[in-house]
């Protein structure tokens, strides 16, 4: 295999409530030398741009699992092409599971000219369930997250872009929850959350300062008006996580009542990233 020069490190994410932003940053901090560009492909006209790279650049691309499961995980892969590019790929997910969304980036990243040669998991506070994941990731992630950096680097250097170890479906401890992973498996149209889900509300403590529009993926928020496009809206839950006065708040019985087994099935477990090389 021949080594590598990377000139450029991109970082590509999608990170409704910054958590996958955080990690992506925290991996290229590992990696000394190269000019490092930030494509946030959280605003919907990011998203309607081309993005192209080459042999000497470095694509590490993150985001939300659920942005692999439940969104438009096609129309984010749809603006990137890559010419035989070195590709990181890095996925947060809530301290539960994360399903095929590794092998499905690992899938469609390859489909749009990138090279694999690492692939990582990691914990993040649960963006509709705090109580999960509380306080991940932590400094012992941190430092998961910067070895990973460098050994991807390492690697990239190298010119290797095998993977030994394969990632493959993630299950959770949970058999109720495995059926949603179940259909995952076999359905890749992406699953919308039901509108009785998104249902939400903004209350008087609204100070009006445009944070939720502004990191609204699908532009569903008339904060004039203080109402969403729930035919928009994909259930990210980034405007209630971002807004800094909680003035955004689920309306949704079935959330809740959905949420509680969630939280009861998986607030008392660690889990630890995984790492594919």
């Amino acid at each position: 295999m021949s080594k590598a020069e990377i000139s450029c490190v991109h970082l590509v994410y999608f990170s409704p409530s910054g958590s996958t932003e955080k990690i992506v940053r925290k991996i290229a901090s590992a990696i000394k030398g190269p000019e490092v560009k930030i494509h946030n492909l959280l605003p919907f006209a990011a998203r309607q741009k081309q993005y192209s790279f080459g042999k000497n650049d470095l694509v590490i691309y993150g985001s939300l699992s659920a942005g692999m499961l439940f969104t438009k995980a096609e129309e984010l892969f749809n603006c990137l092409e890559g010419n035989e590019t070195p590709f990181i790929g890095v996925i947060s997910y809530g301290n539960a599971y994360y399903g095929v969304a590794l092998t499905e980036m690992k899938e469609r990243a390859e489909n749009r000219g990138f090279k694999v040669c690492a692939l990582g998991a990691f914990i993040a506070q649960h963006t509709m369930a705090p109580e999960v994941g509380t306080g991940r990731p932590d400094a012992k992630d941190e430092e998961i997250m910067l070895d990973f950096g460098r050994r991807a680097y390492e690697k990239v250097l190298a010119g290797d872009y095998n993977l030994e170890n394969q990632p493959g479906t993630n299950w959770s401890s949970s058999e109720e929850f495995n059926k949603y992973i179940a259909f995952r498996e076999t359905n890749k149209d992406p699953y919308c959350f039901p509108l009785e889900f998104r249902a939400k509300k903004i209350s008087d403590d609204c100070i009006k300062c445009y944070t939720c529009v502004k990191n609204c993926p699908t532009n569903a928020i008339d904060i004039e008006n203080k109402t969403f496009d729930l035919e928009a809206c994909i259930g990210c839950y980034g405007c209630i996580n971002r807004c800094p006065q909680h003035a955004i708040n689920s309306t949704s019985p079935e959330v809740t009542g959905f949420m509680q087994g969630f939280i009861d099935a998986f607030k008392n477990d660690r889990l630890e990233p995984d790492m594919f090389f």
